[in-house]
């Protein structure tokens, strides 16, 4: 996975109310979506409109957001920060080779 060379398709920022942003990004069928909604940053993986069936939110990334980074508040554990992008980018890196598809 070279996440810089996947195909950015779609960017949503301007208008949008609450400071609410949206960028996906496209490789294979496979989309990563990153979304800033009022405090927050979360992202999602997906084929075909359908999650990997092995991922789960809470048990793989809230857990270990809270386990990773230090001080982090668990209450305001998606609050954006250097750490939860480096934290995002690092679990796509060990992780996204292990996802599985149910087609």
């Amino acid at each position: 996975m070279v996440f810089p060379l996947w195909e950015e398709f779609i960017f949503v920022y301007e208008g949008l109310p609450n400071g609410i942003m949206e960028v996906d990004y496209n490789y294979n069928s496979i989309v990563i979506q990153f979304q800033q909604d009022r405090g927050s940053l979360d992202f999602s993986v997906y084929k075909n409109d359908k999650l990997p069936s092995n991922f789960s939110w809470e048990r793989d990334v809230h857990q270990e957001i809270i386990r990773n980074i230090p001080d982090i508040d668990p209450e305001w554990y998606c609050k954006p920060c250097y750490e939860l992008v480096d934290f995002y980018i690092n679990f796509l890196k060990e992780r996204f080779d292990t996802f599985v598809w149910d087609e």
